[in-house]
């Protein structure tokens, strides 16, 4: 049995666009069960950890704020 669903096209692309954020989410995730990531809190977890932190740094993957109530702000929104 065949059933049609109408919906507007706005909610039809919201619908497509958190299909696609959980799409990049679950990919993050796969990638870090693939990386072998050193156990976390070990010597070793934090010599990975501050090497892809340096690395996202100079990508210019982070956020700068100008005081840490702008952060909190930013973390609550």
């Amino acid at each position: 049995m065949a059933q049609t669903v109408t919906i507007e096209e706005s909610k039809l692309n919201q619908i497509l666009k958190t299909l696609t954020e959980i799409k990049q989410e679950v990919a993050k995730l796969a990638e870090k069960v693939d990386s072998k990531e050193p156990a976390y809190g070990s010597d070793e977890w934090w010599e990975w950890s501050d090497k892809k932190a340096e690395k996202d740094i100079k990508a210019g993957n982070v956020m700068k704020f100008k005081s840490a109530k702008e952060a909190a702000e930013w973390l609550n929104s």
